[in-house]
């Protein structure tokens, strides 16, 4: 096949693929099921902007089930301490969720998810409390630094006798390696570069630096509506991260 056929039928494809897609409806319609048949995710997440995302999912069953659309009838609302936002639904070619955005990121805020149904009923009993927020004090972004060395992540305030996510994850051309573990949160921890797994495997060019990211992590989990009987979770979060060059 000439190169301009084979770019034709490429094109021809691609036209039919998001035309198929076009026509397909996502989720199931909220209003055909039970509250005791919803499975809920939810995530409110600070970066340390002053504010905290909402990231709400909703499937059939369980976590593995179909997407649920909500029809114009029923709503998620959340509320963190008389802050209320009325969340948005975000719909991908494979998936629905529903977002928004609080302009609170204060320590031990209540975010309280309620979700209002056609017939009446409310369930405002998914609940969750943010960890308080810090700052990453070291190191910066764009920093650089050399497989061996060793990093000292530092940030405050502390929280004493409480643990924090250490995600210390390395990309380097096409290859990903990193350490995941918790780390007690009295504001430092040091990274020795050397001994993440497989940083000096033989497939990973020397000639090119990585993308070194370190992410610090407060999670608390919350509690679930227990009118959901398909489950799920609730997570709070307060989360900061640096991106540095790594080389060999």
């Amino acid at each position: 096949m000439r190169a301009n056929e084979t770019r034709q039928a490429i094109l021809i494809s691609l036209v039919l693929f998001t035309a198929a897609l076009a026509g397909c409806e996502v989720g199931v319609d909220s209003e055909t099921l039970e509250t005791e048949r919803l499975w809920v995710g939810v995530r409110f997440e600070a970066l340390g902007g002053g504010s905290t995302t909402v990231n709400v999912e909703i499937n059939e069953g369980g976590s593995s089930g179909e997407s649920v659309r909500l029809s114009a009838n029923e709503r998620l609302e959340v509320d963190a301490n008389g802050l209320v936002v009325v969340l948005q639904e975000d719909d991908d070619v494979l998936d629905i969720d529903y977002e928004g955005r609080v302009a609170t990121d204060a320590a031990n805020t209540e975010f309280t998810l309620s979700l209002y149904r056609a017939d009446g009923s409310v369930n405002s009993a998914t609940r969750a409390t943010l960890p308080a927020p810090f700052t990453m004090t070291s190191p910066a972004n764009d920093e650089t630094a050399r497989v061996g060395d060793l990093i000292s992540v530092q940030w405050s305030p502390s929280v004493g006798g409480g643990t924090i996510r250490v995600d210390s994850l390395a990309q380097c051309s096409g290859y990903t390696r990193g350490v995941f573990r918790d780390v007690a949160d009295n504001g430092s921890f040091t990274i020795d570069t050397g001994a993440i797994p497989g940083i000096l495997d033989a497939e990973i060019p020397r000639n090119n630096a990585c993308r070194f990211s370190i992410r610090l992590t407060r999670e608390r989990t919350g509690t679930i509506d227990p009118a959901f009987r398909g489950g799920g979770f609730v997570r709070a979060i307060q989360e900061r991260e640096v991106v540095m060059s790594l080389s060999f």
